[in-house]
């Protein structure tokens, strides 16, 4: 697992430039081009808001907060996530041609993805200190949380791509079968809605989703809520599991790499 970090760490400007060049060619020969990027995420954000909170009315935040405020100020970490595993999870299939050439080093492609959203992400975090300043929520010294927050998603990520990456030349059917598991996962995450709404076994239950940290700790960040080390256990419990995912993908890519030339 610490060779993976030291190999990105050694072709950090080769993967921020792959990186770069793949966003740019994710909308290459359309109209507005990387302008997509960010026009798809904004008007889902605006439906869910219309029909949440302007249609149905139904919408239940924590601590009374707009439902726009509640709702963008999670999202956000939803799209970095499910934009990262769709993209990276294909990303040997993709650059099969790289794949086949013995001096790339193939372990860094799926950072290359990660990194590729990561530039979308980036301009949605200050999109959003935006709307929460025009609201009233002004940055704080709490809002410097959200860099500890982005990391912990990226380690997330970075497991989890480690192991769709490496499985998916072998099963050409998981991309649907994550896109099915992803729908699961978005609404079981507390994102539209606040878990409050639950009984508290179902709440119970539905805070063992490592993504529960993140989105709680991005929007305790944007509206300055607390310090992350005031829930050092739900911390600790992330962190197992984002280990364990980190490790078992660096296991799995070790042993499975060496076949997918055959595959691919």
């Amino acid at each position: 697992m610490l060779t993976f970090f030291k190999e990105i760490y050694h072709n950090k400007r080769l993967v921020i430039n792959l990186a770069w060049t793949d966003f740019k060619a994710r909308y290459a020969g359309s109209f507005l081009g990387i302008f997509w990027a960010f026009i798809n995420p904004m008007v889902t954000i605006a439906l869910y808001w219309f029909i949440f909170d302007v249609g149905l009315k139904a919408a239940a935040t924590d601590g009374g907060y707009p439902f726009i405020i509640y709702l963008i100020t999670g999202i956000i970490a939803w799209f970095f996530l499910s934009d990262t595993i769709v993209n990276a999870t294909n990303c040997y299939r993709e650059y099969s041609y790289l794949v086949k050439k013995v001096v790339f080093n193939i372990r860094i492609l799926p950072t290359v993805k990660l990194v590729a959203n990561l530039f979308t992400h980036l301009f949605f975090i200050v999109i959003t200190l935006a709307i929460c300043t025009l609201y009233g929520y002004y940055p704080t010294l709490y809002t410097l949380q959200l860099v500890y927050y982005l990391f912990c998603l990226i380690m997330f990520l970075t497991g989890v791509t480690w192991i769709t990456s490496a499985i998916q030349p072998f099963i050409p059917d998981m991309l649907q079968f994550i896109s099915t598991i992803l729908q699961v996962i978005m609404w079981s995450t507390p994102i539209l809605y606040s878990i409050t709404v639950f009984p508290e076994p179902i709440q119970q239950i539905l805070r063992l989703n490592p993504l529960y940290y993140i989105v709680f700790g991005y929007r305790s960040a944007f509206l300055s809520e607390e310090w992350s080390i005031l829930r050092w256990k739900m911390g600790l419990y992330f962190w197992v599991i984002t280990l364990f995912l980190l490790w078992l993908g660096s296991k799995l890519f070790n042993k499975l790499s060496v076949h997918f030339s055959d595959v691919l």
